[in-house]
């Protein structure tokens, strides 16, 4: 049950304008009550209400003013995809980290004060149920409630400091929300500190083992134990922590031996809508369609996603009707990636399409192939109140059982303990329609790249291999050299610039990352 969900923001809530770690005029999670907060949140239903609001900045990503999805925006980045859209100056951002020269007034604005926002709303959580809920069955308070509610928000800051470790590496990090007395300003922390407070706060959770497995039916969207470890095993990778290797082998394990989880046998199944929640999935974001109101003031309302829309071809028109005519033409797949995949490889076509010749209006770095996973499909906005362009029914899938297994076979290669890292790399080319290929470092990242294009996850792959100095370089794929990438990554660019505002705010508490030395 779709709508049952957690799903965008709640009604009651007062929504404001996101702001950055270092603004005095933080976001709010205000009651639509005459109530102070005091008073409001003594309950489990108010308790309850804060806990989704928590949730609530996850679906933000793909909208505002940067348009940064986290399954989108990293694809443009790596080797697989353009940038594309209606020309050079369509969406400049996308193009200045394309070309790894983006300025300070372009630097993913919106996916800072998002997870800022985020982290936020989740100490606001801890902070109701420690100084407000009454502590009596009358309010619908116990311990047991309370450690879950606290195991799963602290989870979730973990995921919104996560994105912005990602991207910026030095950051401020805070477990409680800053205020006057601190003049709104955070403590900027090096990236390793920052890996490590991450890295703690899950192990905290993990320890504590009191959030469930597998999420009910009409509870799906929430964070379950398996969520955790794959955060916990996607941190510790990036980090190349051998160290935790092993704990991180080991949480893999147990969801490979688990019998709630599993490969689905046809891979083009897990995309439509009727394919979200399969046994495949261990996390999804939830967006509907139904009732949905984005509209282009503010996307922070409740409401389906616009990364249909961003990888639709433009003008499209509809001949084959399933896709409509409202696409944007963003991300782009290089022709290189197409005929990179393997003969017989049924990901090829799940995850790519090229429509006719004709069919559409080319557009900025168009290939002919455009990113079929999250398609503007009809059938997935029909419902939508709001305009359709900005709400489709497509969950983002996060975190996918095909990862737990190569995530696994990479650990065991890499030196993190026994297990059977060809059995289950070859697991994953079975189901993809291909033979065995031996269990090498370079194939099973090889095998990501194929497995989840257009999920987000090969630019980070890339740079913790090491690998972006020798992949992200000028090309000539396209005949118009302007539109090529026209700079190399180098190592200090691993980390965005912060914005100019960002550093203006923080009174000379945030030193600028080295992106332009």
């Amino acid at each position: 049950m779709k709508l049952n969900k957690i799903l965008m923001a709640v009604s009651l809530l007062a929504l404001g304008g996101a702001m950055t770690s270092c603004d005095s005029e933080w976001l709010e999670i205000l009651p639509n009550t005459e109530d102070t907060i005091e008073v409001y949140y003594t309950n489990d239903a108010k308790i309850q209400e804060a806990l989704t609001a928590a949730y609530d900045p996850m679906h933000w990503f793909d909208y505002a003013n940067n348009y940064c999805g986290l399954n989108i925006y990293p694809e443009v980045l790596a080797d697989q995809c353009y940038p594309g859209g209606g020309d050079a100056n369509d969406m400049a951002q996308w193009k200045g980290v394309y070309n790894f020269n983006v300025s300070t007034s372009q630097v993913l604005t919106t996916n800072w004060e998002n997870a800022y926002s985020g982290v936020k709303r989740c100490n606001d959580v801890i902070f109701y149920m420690n100084n407000y809920w009454v502590k009596d069955a009358a309010h619908g308070w116990t311990q047991e409630k309370e450690d879950y509610y606290k195991s799963q928000v602290v989870a979730l800051r973990v995921f919104f400091y996560n994105i912005l470790w990602h991207w910026w590496g030095n950051i401020p990090y805070y477990s409680e929300n800053l205020s006057a007395s601190n003049g709104y300003t955070g403590v900027q922390y090096p990236h390793d500190e920052v890996y490590e407070f991450l890295v703690q706060d899950l192990e905290g959770i993990i320890a504590a083992d009191n959030l469930e497995w597998k999420a009910k039916e009409d509870e799906e969207g929430h964070v379950t134990m398996p969520f955790v470890y794959m955060l916990y095993t996607e941190i510790v990778m990036y980090q190349n922590d051998e160290s935790r290797f092993g704990k991180c082998l080991d949480y893999m394990k147990e969801i490979i031996n688990s019998s709630d989880y599993g490969l689905v046998e046809d891979y083009a199944s897990i995309w439509p809508v009727e394919g979200e929640w399969c046994k495949e999935s261990i996390f999804e974001i939830n967006y509907s369609s139904f009732q949905a109101n984005r509209g282009w003031s503010w996307g922070g309302v409740a409401g389906g996603t616009v990364v249909p829309a961003m990888i639709g071809p433009r003008g499209y028109d509809g001949r084959d009707g399933i896709h409509n005519g409202n696409g944007w033409g963003f991300g782009t797949v290089r022709k290189s990636c197409y005929n990179s995949f393997e003969e017989g490889d049924v990901r090829r076509d799940a995850s790519i399409w090229a429509p006719e010749p004709g069919s559409y209006n080319p557009a900025y770095q168009d290939t002919g192939y455009f990113l079929a996973k999250y398609a503007p499909m009809d059938i997935n906005n029909k419902d939508a109140t709001g305009d359709k362009t900005l709400n489709y029914n497509n969950n983002l899938r996060l975190y996918r059982y095909s990862e737990v297994l190569l995530n696994a076979a990479e650990l065991a290669v890499r030196g993190g303990g026994s297990g059977d890292a060809q059995g289950w790399l070859d697991q994953v080319r079975s189901r993809a329609g291909l033979g065995s290929k031996p269990a090498t470092l370079a194939n099973i990242l090889d095998e990501r790249k194929f497995e989840f294009l257009g999920e987000g996850k090969r630019y980070w792959d890339i740079l913790r291999s090491g690998l972006g100095e020798t992949l992200l370089v000028p090309d000539n794929e396209l005949d118009d050299p302007t539109m090529n990438r026209q700079q190399s990554y180098t190592a200090n660019k691993k980390y965005l610039p912060f914005s100019q505002s960002t550093i203006d705010r923080s009174n000379g508490s945030i030193t600028q990352n080295p992106y332009y030395n």
